[in-house]
């Protein structure tokens, strides 16, 4: 348990909301996880086919330092409370300076003994489409500009994370085509009609539960115009990138890192 420290839901402080509100405690869960496990066959023993992190729980608890008898005064507390973590979004904790991880409301604080001074009410925060903590700012790299070439991109963390990459014309007339390899994964786009100085943006959206990649140019889809891989995935340490064109692009490569 880690005493004394501060949490914040969409960059909004709990303690923040009265000053009556003592935060005693933030307990962070291992990840769960699940494990898939075939026989060896004529031996003893399994061979794991699959591993996955599946959610990870932050625990928040805290006291409110209103007299027992003020019942009132405790229970719109509560209800203060409770508007502040329901709606869930990105969760900061003071520990994890520079981090932090999207969130739902798995446990509302419940009233509990409302004549028990020292009784502890407890939030569980819980964290499932991306159950690691995430930078708050992205590690970047720019490669030359060329029609064709290579780069890296060194990330931090400690798990796999999923890349953004701007691709911006710079031949001087229009763009048609473009691939680009991160690692063992390619995307290609033909068809373009990509204008000099344009972007096409390959990059993520969260919205209503929903980790999606989406490209673009402008704010127009070229989903249609893609090939290739579903996801462009960096892993901690060195990643390699290569790229081909019709043309002489600029190449910026972003992911946030995330940890176990």
């Amino acid at each position: 348990m880690i005493l004394k420290r501060r949490v914040a839901i969409g960059g909004i402080q709990l303690d923040s909301l009265d000053s009556r509100i003592l935060i005693t405690g933030i307990d962070e869960a291992a990840g769960k996880e699940t494990i898939s496990a075939v026989s060896l066959g004529g031996t003893d023993g399994q061979r794991i086919t699959n591993r996955r992190r599946d959610t990870l729980d932050i625990t928040v608890k805290f006291a409110m330092k209103i007299r027992n008898d003020d019942m009132a005064a405790r229970s719109t507390l509560l209800d203060t409370v409770n508007a502040w973590a329901r709606p869930g979004g990105w969760l900061t904790v003071g520990h994890r300076s520079g981090k932090w991880l999207h969130v739902v409301l798995a446990q509302a604080p419940g009233g509990g003994d409302q004549y028990n001074w020292g009784n502890d009410y407890t939030i569980v925060f819980r964290a499932y489409e991306v159950p690691y903590w995430e930078d708050v700012t992205a590690t970047s790299a720019d490669m030359t500009q060329d029609d064709s070439g290579t780069g890296s991109i060194l990330m931090p963390g400690s798990a796999a994370t999923v890349a953004d990459v701007t691709i911006t014309n710079k031949s001087g007339s229009s763009l048609g085509s473009v691939s680009v390899m991160i690692g063992s994964r390619t995307i290609s786009f033909s068809n373009l009609s990509l204008a000099n100085d344009a972007s096409l943006v390959i990059d993520h959206v969260h919205a209503d539960g929903i980790y999606a990649m989406r490209a673009r140019i402008g704010e127009t889809s070229v989903m249609s115009k893609k090939t290739g891989a579903d996801e462009f995935i960096l892993e901690p340490g060195s990643n390699a990138i290569s790229w081909t064109a019709d043309g002489d692009v600029a190449i910026t490569v972003s992911g946030k890192g995330r940890y176990l």
